[in-house]
């Protein structure tokens, strides 16, 4: 499945003409060979396409979550480098990807992003819109929170933060014996307590802490439950539990995850 193919899918789904679909953001001629895969669509065209329709970014990538089942042993590779916070190993599969692998490319550019504490390069005018036409997301049919945590660096402060309120607000309803859910769910948290660290929200730091201090431990999370508290000993300024947290993590080979995490001035 391609970027091209799911477009048609979309468009065909919605009775659109390839004109309708384009909707003068650009032509129909390059339209056209996008849907044949004949042309590649930049990430900020593909967005303004896809905001035009009302069609959210969740919905469009968990179509190709659910139905490429060959590559899932690829997926299950870039979210573990993800997950992992291996720039290098990101940027390799990035470079092993065939022309194919639009998706794929696509994430590991959110992922990127994200862990090198970026903004992902969107035109200002699409980034206000996001929110609240292309990527609402309705989280209480999520299988998991990936595309979400991958997609932080493209969201600003206030959005993110409402996303964080809606899921606290319903963290009754999460499974809490999901494994996938709950990394993902924590690497979404992770990633915004790094953003709070930067926005001085230092008491939303201390409201994550709790929810997660709260969350039942299991082996798969305890490394996330850790990073956490890291977090926390940043926003109290605790700077004896931070330099511990530091060691231990440069101890256990961890240096590389070290890099992309926020530190004391």
């Amino acid at each position: 499945m391609t970027i091209g193919y799911q477009l048609r899918k979309i468009r065909q789904f919605l009775n659109l003409t390839q004109s309708q679909m384009c909707a003068g953001i650009i032509s129909e001629s390059f339209y056209s060979k996008v849907e044949h895969d004949k042309s590649d669509l930049s990430f900020d065209k593909l967005l303004a396409i896809l905001k035009a329709h009302n069609i959210s970014l969740y919905d469009f990538f968990e179509v190709f979550d659910e139905e490429n089942l060959p590559k899932v042993k690829l997926r299950k590779q870039i979210y573990t480098a993800f997950n992992n916070r291996n720039i290098n190993q990101l940027k390799r599969i990035k470079k092993s990807l065939n022309k194919k692998d639009t998706i794929e490319s696509l994430k590991i550019n959110l992922m990127l992003a994200t862990l090198n504490q970026q903004v992902y390069e969107i035109p200002e005018e699409i980034q206000k819109e996001i929110m609240s036409k292309c990527l609402k997301v309705d989280l209480r049919k999520q299988k998991d929170f990936w595309n979400l945590a991958i997609s932080t660096s493209i969201y600003n402060f206030s959005e993110l933060s409402a996303f964080i309120d809606y899921i606290l607000e319903n963290s009754t309803e999460l499974n809490f014996s999901n494994d996938n859910m709950l990394v993902s769910l924590l690497n979404l948290i992770i990633n915004y307590l790094d953003r709070c660290f930067h926005e001085n929200c230092l008491d939303r730091i201390r409201m994550l802490g709790a929810f997660v201090e709260q969350i039942p431990d299991s082996f798969t999370i305890i490394f996330h439950k850790l990073i956490v508290k890291y977090y926390v000993a940043l926003a109290d300024n605790d700077v004896v539990l931070v330099t511990k947290i530091e060691n231990l993590l440069n101890k256990s080979g961890y240096q590389y995850y070290m890099r992309t995490l926020s530190v004391v001035e």
